[in-house]
């Protein structure tokens, strides 16, 4: 999936190629074999999407991707569309300049995207439920809370190693002016690499009105298994969310480890706090 951005420093004819080294970018500096991405796009697996497809007339509950760009959450973003979600994602840009501003300004610049985008889909597609769901990666992450802060619509945040997982995510978040820790009622859903230098999972306890759930991904599991376990939980966390299945949440991971006994090798724990504790 590669989307035409909106680039004004050069020409943009080429936005295939462009959209597949800005997504092989960040690997690439990090380390990651370049044959294993020739290899993925050599199998060209298709998309089980397709465009202007005819909706069907009914409700169905919003789920927002944020932060990255359209190709990064291809795969999640069919997945949880396939079990009856409108699924919607803004490429990130920055406030004054292409690239995103990772401080307060780029926090508020994610939000108003998504809260400029949340309007047109309300007003041009009748078939929102009404309710919505956010998850947000890196930097989105504490976008996506903040998103939850001034959309009381929106039901579950899920945190793909998210931000609000470091120092940093966290204070930024929380130098927002209509940061208020009691307004954050949603489940979060946090899966990170405990690896992770940065990892801190303070602010998580000092928000008392959220179930919280935090999954610690193993750093040498399967990285296929470590996939399809990120997929599996978002959509089962979220569809319990959405479906308010709040008995549910007690043995969330447990239940999951049950039917899909693959997903150990991906856990290595979880922490589960109950609604109204500190």
């Amino acid at each position: 999936m590669v989307g035409k951005e909106l680039d004004g420093s050069s020409d943009n004819r080429n936005y295939r190629q462009k959209g597949i080294d800005k997504y092989f970018e960040w690997p690439a500096s990090a380390g990651a074999d370049k044959n294993q991405f020739n290899g993925f796009m050599e199998k060209k697996v298709p998309m089980q999407a397709f465009k202007n497809a005819k909706w069907i007339k009914q409700k169905f509950p919003l789920v927002m991707l944020v932060h990255g760009y359209a190709a990064d959450y291809a795969y999640l973003g069919e997945y949880l569309a396939s079990f009856g979600n409108v699924v919607m994602q803004v490429p990130v840009k920055g406030t004054t300049q292409y690239e995103l501003d990772y401080e307060g300004k780029g926090l508020e610049t994610q939000v108003l995207d998504y809260e400029f985008a949340l309007t047109v889909l309300q007003k041009e597609f009748p078939y929102l439920s009404g309710e919505a769901a956010v998850a947000g990666f890196s930097f989105g992450g504490q976008s996506a809370v903040a998103l939850s802060l001034r959309n009381k619509s929106i039901k579950a945040v899920v945190s793909l190693e998210g931000g609000i997982g470091s120092v940093f995510g966290a204070q930024l978040l929380s130098n927002q002016s209509y940061y208020r820790e009691k307004d954050i009622v949603a489940p979060i859903l946090h899966l990170y690499n405990p690896g992770d230098p940065y990892t801190d999972l303070t602010w998580f306890n000092s928000i008392p009105y959220s179930e919280r759930f935090l999954a610690a991904m193993k750093n040498k599991a399967d990285p296929g298994n470590g996939y399809e376990t990120v997929m599996l939980l978002t959509k089962e966390f979220l569809e319990q969310s959405l479906n308010k299945s709040l008995n549910a949440y007690s043995n969330f991971f447990d239940q999951q480890k049950k039917t899909n006994g693959w997903i150990e090798v991906c856990i290595a724990g979880a922490t589960i706090r109950a609604l109204g504790t500190s």
